[in-house]
């Protein structure tokens, strides 16, 4: 682990810090530092001490929940510039969910302890991290709606078609294993596949093997979410 060197950008790019000032931002960035992880690797499981806030700078990371059958929910697969475990800056005692590498990986990290110092001396910040909670609460329940609301083949399209402008490019990769996806989804892998299948035949994508994809109607993609 080491001081991140992202010169400010790291924090300032990530959501529940923008409306910071510069001053404000160079609090945080002062006590952020960096680990890398490998594919696979776990970055923190679920019931464990929740000590860190998360900020992704290059690789990707799935948030999953285990059941206590062993069943695994993934709940969002994470980019460059994005965060997680941000309750830790409130009042989360242990993690809700477990955190894992998706190829390399690396991570800023904000201890708990000392942020809390500076969220106390300066309440500002604190009113402004709290807007920024709501707001990723208000795109919480705005997802379950959606999964609730809409049909699975919409459901596969919509995640296809942002997949496609995640990664800015016709051809997407799968970030996920066709059950993580199904499981992102709320689906079984098995009808997954099947609404997959549906799109290729009517000719909106073209499967390359099992983690490729080619785009040949976004247009009618979108239409379908």
């Amino acid at each position: 682990m080491q001081q991140c060197p992202c010169n400010n950008t790291c924090a300032a790019r990530v959501p529940i810090f923008q409306g910071l000032t510069p001053q404000e931002l160079g609090r945080f960035h002062a006590i952020l530092t960096t680990r890398e992880y490998a594919d696979a690797e776990i970055i923190y499981t679920q019931g464990s001490p929740a000590r860190l806030l998360c900020i992704v700078n290059s690789g990707a990371v799935k948030i999953f929940k285990t059941s206590p059958d062993g069943k695994e929910q993934v709940l969002r697969i994470l980019g460059p510039g994005d965060f997680f475990g941000e309750a830790v800056l409130f009042s989360e005692q242990t993690r809700t969910a477990s955190a894992q590498a998706l190829g390399p990986t690396r991570v800023c990290q904000l201890d708990k302890a000392r942020a809390e110092e500076i969220i106390q001396r300066h309440p500002a910040i604190a009113r402004k991290l709290i807007a920024a909670l709501n707001r990723r609460l208000i795109q919480a329940e705005e997802q379950i709606e959606y999964l609730g609301t809409r049909t699975t083949l919409q459901r596969v399209a919509r995640l296809v078609a942002n997949l496609a402008r995640e990664q800015g490019s016709n051809t997407i990769t799968l970030p996920l294993s066709r059950e993580g996806l199904a499981s992102l989804t709320g689906m079984a892998v098995e009808n997954f596949s099947r609404k997959l299948s549906e799109l290729t035949a009517q000719g909106l994508i073209t499967p390359q093997g099992r983690r490729k994809i080619i785009i040949e109607d976004l247009e009618g993609l979108m239409k379908l979410t």
